[in-house]
């Protein structure tokens, strides 16, 4: 069994970029990695985007039993929608498991995670954290320590991309990756650890943006934008070598990713499609009418944020802007404050993937479909009717799969998932339903993405006991965590949905499961955010495209 586990997270990156990028010699240590140890694909979670899917990761569980679906979820007893935290995390991550183990666990930067909470070693929170916040470390002294050795450690980066200044936003991201590896080499240095986490989340931000340049889709190159991207990756590349040096060879090593990368077509307004449908109502009143007039002739928040992106002025409403202002646009666009609910049958809210919630009495606040055989024959209704959905000025047909949420999720927090969720027929298009109605057509050009999330994220491992030079054809995100616990020899909590890779082991034994799971939370709550928190986690999800 291994006495010391590193784990290294790279949003977003899926594995046959990195494999094409090691092939060409530009990234040595992973394609090292690669040839001594274990590599496969990994399965993201339903939605493949990062708040599910790093919570699922951290827990080992479907997102039923996190509570974690995505960015935001809804506040019960109202139709209002509120960023994710850690306190609504319904299990317990794996910093946990080993803290009540009396193992020495160091995490940093990993999403998801705020407010932190103690652990038997050191903890910096990652995406999600608000700006201002002073409790997104642990314990209390740390980032005092921390900023006397490496300069003052920020989560967030200080630039946003525009095509006119990539090479200022690419400086932003090698001065952030310099900061994160001198952070992670400190925390690694000033005690002893068993468990060692850190993630780079800007590989996400920038294969967002630049995807265009790794896929051209009109086969044009740009080859100056493309040595821009690589030479990040080798810096990346550099990084973890440094960690891997520090951590020695007889760390168990995983570098893995949340969810993969690909090109980006159209967005596909689901809300849009079910208002045009009649399965969403509007209210009889005079200022809903107005607006929804305005959004016909298409005065909705989507364009306004394609307008802000022309003006290059997304930089200035992130940060020099008062987060409220998006809540403001809301009352002046269409939006679910128009709603008549009481004749509304279904909704969306939800990015990636397409999830519909059926408007259902009991649950929701005004419901107006009885559950039970109500339920069953309005669910049955939609998901024949979503398959119509098309793209306007083509006709092609955008839904290729509905998915009922019995199908993919199993777990205490089941009630909460989507009733229904679709799935692109070209998985180059993408869901948008959390901008409520942000554009007045179904289909249109993504704007500010050139890259999307694929279901398939990277897994390689390395350490004396797995085996050398072996390639898994998959594996899932929720499998890491039990075996990386299977690994250091501890018993895996039975409610645990992913099992160890006890395959790629030299010689593997029998699993070991807890007698008494005490992994699963009964106390999930609300998040903690205040308002004002609130409002500047969406407006900064909002600036990086996640909410349309």
């Amino acid at each position: 069994m291994v006495k010391k586990v590193l784990v290294i997270g790279l949003d977003g990156v899926p594995l046959p970029l990195i494999k094409k990028m090691a092939a060409e010699g530009r990234l040595p240590v992973l394609q090292k990695l690669m040839k001594e140890g274990v590599v496969s694909p990994l399965n993201s979670t339903m939605p493949h985007t990062s708040a599910p899917a790093w919570s699922s990761f951290m827990t080992g569980k479907n997102p039923a039993k996190t509570n974690i679906y995505d960015f935001l979820y809804r506040l019960q007893g109202t139709y209002i929608f509120f960023p994710n935290d850690s306190k609504r995390r319904g299990s317990k991550a794996i910093w946990d498991i080993l803290s009540e183990k009396n193992k020495r666990v160091v995490v940093i930067n990993v999403p998801v995670t705020y407010p932190v909470k103690p652990v038997n070693g050191s903890f910096i929170s990652g995406f999600l954290t608000p700006y201002g916040a002073k409790d997104y470390y642990f314990p209390p002294k740390m980032m005092d320590e921390l900023d006397a050795e490496i300069g003052k450690y920020h989560i967030y980066p200080k630039q946003t991309y525009s095509e006119e200044h990539d090479d200022v936003f690419f400086d932003a991201c090698h001065d952030l990756l310099n900061m994160r590896t001198n952070a992670s080499l400190t925390l690694m240095k000033k005690g002893e650890w068993d468990f060692f986490m850190t993630v780079f989340f800007d590989t996400d931000r920038i294969l967002h943006q630049i995807w265009h340049y790794i896929e051209p889709e009109n086969g044009e190159q740009d080859q100056k934008k493309i040595e821009m991207v690589y030479d990040y990756f080798q810096h990346l590349d550099e990084s973890i070598g440094k960690l891997l040096e520090e951590a020695g060879e007889d760390t168990m090593v995983a570098v893995m990713s949340d969810h993969g990368m690909g090109s980006v077509r159209n967005m596909i307004v689901v809300n849009t499609w079910l208002l045009d449908r009649g399965f969403i109502r509007l209210k009889r009143n005079p200022f809903t009418w107005v607006k929804h007039i305005m959004y016909k002739l298409g005065f909705t928040i989507r364009n306004m944020h394609i307008l802000a992106d022309k003006l290059n002025l997304a930089k200035i409403v992130e940060y020099n802007i008062g987060y409220g202002a998006d809540k403001i646009l809301k009352k002046l666009f269409l939006s679910f404050d128009d709603v008549d609910w009481s004749r509304s049958k279904v909704y969306s809210f939800g990015r990636t993937t397409g999830p519909l919630f059926i408007n259902l009495k009991g649950r929701e606040p005004q419901g107006s479909v009885e559950p039970g055989e109500e339920y069953e024959r309005v669910r049955k209704e939609i998901a024949e009717a979503v398959m119509d959905i098309t793209d306007q000025k083509t006709g092609e047909k955008l839904v290729g799969e509905v998915i009922f949420r019995e199908d993919v999720y199993q777990g205490p927090y089941f009630e909460q998932a989507p009733d229904l969720i679709l799935m692109p027929k070209d998985d180059r298009d993408v869901f948008y339903g959390l901008a409520d109605f942000g554009a007045n057509v179904v289909s249109s050009p993504m704007y500010r993405y050139s890259g999307m999330h694929r279901i398939q994220g990277m897994l390689v491992m390395k350490s004396p006991e797995i085996k050398s030079a072996l390639e898994l054809n998959e594996a899932d995100l929720i499998d890491v965590v039990p075996t990386v616990l299977y690994a250091m020899g501890l018993p895996v909590p039975p409610s645990m949905d992913g099992k160890p890779l006890v395959e790629v082991f030299k010689s593997p034994r029998e699993v070991i499961f807890e007698k008494e799971d005490s992994s699963l939370l009964a106390n999930a709550s609300d998040s903690e955010y205040s308002e004002v928190e609130a409002e500047e986690i969406e407006e900064r999800l909002r600036d990086l495209g996640y909410l349309g």
